[in-house]
This record gives C-alpha cells, sequence and structure tokens, in this order.
C-alpha cells in the first residue's frame, strides 16, 4: 500500500475548518489552502472513480476546490456538531457532481461550451489508478492515507526531538516501510547489527515504544475529524478497514 503525500499542520481538521469559514480574509486563505493540499487527493479519487477520464476529473476536482470550498465557502456551512467532516466533504462533492452533470446538460443543448482548467501531470500523477470497487471506496481510501501518513510524520519529528531516532528506524523497517510500500519486513537480526544492539528483545521493545506513540497519534488525529469522542473507535475501524493493512 502507498500512501499519498500530505502536509501535516498544527490546526487539527474541525479548527482548520472553522478558520476557514472566518470572515477574516487572511486566516480563512491560510487555512482554506491547508483544506484544500489536505482533501484534494480524496476529491479526485472519487471523481476518477466514476468513469472520468483523467482531464475531466482534473477539471471537476478544481472545479470544486474553486466553486464549493472557495466560493461558496464551504467551511463557513460545517457544523462541528453534526459528526465527520469526511461526511460532509463526501456529500458535498455528490451534490456538485449533479449539479454539474445538469448544467453541462443545459450547456450542450445551446451549443455553448466550456473553457477546460487542468491540473499539472506532475500532481495527477500522484494518484495512481485504484483497485477499489466503487468511487466511495476510493475516496474513503484516500482519505485514511492522508491520516496514516499524516500520523507518521509526526511520530518520526517526535522520535527525532526525543532522541529516539534508532526507535524509528526498527519501527520504520518493521511496520511503516511494509504497510506502505509493500516490502518484507527487515529482519530483527540486520537492525541489531546496523543499529549496535545487543539482543533481539531490545530492539522488539524499542519498535513498541514507537508502535504506542504511532496508536496514541493516530486516536488524536481522528479524534480531530470527529464531533463527539464516541465516534472515535468506528472511525478508526473504518480507517483499518479502508486500507485494508493491520497496523
Amino acid at each position: 500500500m502507498q500512501l499519498m503525500e500530505s502536509n501535516s499542520a498544527s490546526h487539527t481538521d474541525w479548527s482548520m475548518i472553522v478558520s476557514a469559514g472566518q470572515q477574516d480574509e487572511e486566516v480563512a486563505a491560510k487555512a482554506l489552502e491547508q483544506m484544500v493540499k489536505r482533501y484534494w487527493p480524496a476529491v479526485y479519487a472519487y471523481i476518477r472513480k466514476t468513469g472520468r477520464s483523467v482531464h475531466e476529473a482534473s477539471d471537476l476536482t478544481q472545479g470544486f476546490i474553486c466553486d464549493v470550498m472557495i466560493v461558496r465557502r464551504l467551511a463557513a456551512s460545517a457544523d462541528h456538531e453534526r459528526g465527520r467532516f469526511r461526511n460532509l466533504l463526501l456529500t458535498s462533492l455528490k451534490n456538485y457532481l449533479v449539479q454539474e452533470h445538469r448544467r453541462k446538460e443545459r450547456l450542450r443543448r445551446s451549443g455553448k461550451t466550456d473553457e477546460p482548467l487542468s491540473m499539472s501531470p506532475e500532481v495527477i500523477e500522484r494518484i495512481a489508478d485504484s483497485q477499489h470497487s466503487t468511487p466511495e471506496d476510493a475516496f474513503s481510501y484516500q482519505w485514511s492515507a492522508i491520516i496514516v501518513k499524516r500520523v507518521l510524520e509526526i511520530v518520526r519529528n517526535e522520535c527525532s526531538a526525543a532522541g529516539l531516532d534508532a526507535h524509528w528506524t526498527i519501527f520504520e523497517r518493521r511496520i511503516v516501510r511494509p504497510m506502505m510500500f509493500d516490502e518484507s519486513p527487515t529482519d530483527y537480526a540486520a537492525l541489531i547489527k546496523q543499529l549496535g544492539l545487543k539482543e533481539e528483545s531490545q530492539a522488539a521493545n524499542m519498535m513498541v515504544t514507537v508502535k504506542r506513540r504511532f496508536v496514541a497519534a493516530l486516536y488524536r488525529e481522528v479524534g480531530s475529524t470527529v464531533s463527539k469522542e464516541t465516534d472515535i473507535d468506528d472511525e478508526l475501524r473504518q480507517l483499518l478497514l479502508d486500507l485494508e493493512q493491520p497496523l
């Protein structure tokens, strides 16, 4: 499983969304930019899986970002008490695609055309064609992959700051790289030799230390996308199902 790139941010999801809906233009612009960078892969994955071409999916992704997230200020209408932001985003995207289809049908009948937008090939290449059976599955996979990628970045930075670089190396070789790139886990014997450790149990304990940090960070990150603490466990279960990978 290869996780997509994602920019980490100091805001949690809901606080970032609230900031994007504020009247202060500078604050709103910065938060909105973070939202776009964070969520466009999930939007594009959904649209692409509906059967649209790369070109059309790119145009619709940009259209959704411009028309709904920016012009119509999706963030301003977001209500933290309504639950999960993933649901709001997906519902808004589905509504947008229906509206766009109707609009293009009207244009076609009238003989008018749109001037197409385009996203750079470098950006599009970051999302490979997935094997997921439905647009909803493709959206959920990208959503969950973004969260896991962000958590890994957080934990890696935490380990570096705490002087746990060797701990992170073990976790990366035994858990992260197999999860992200379908590599075989590095043997403990090789890690012990590389890192100058004494025995396998020491290396195993170091990996457990980082795994605990990862689980705690994942719980916090998932919690930032839901409005009720009771929803966190359900969202975590959904995330693991989305990725089809036990962590």
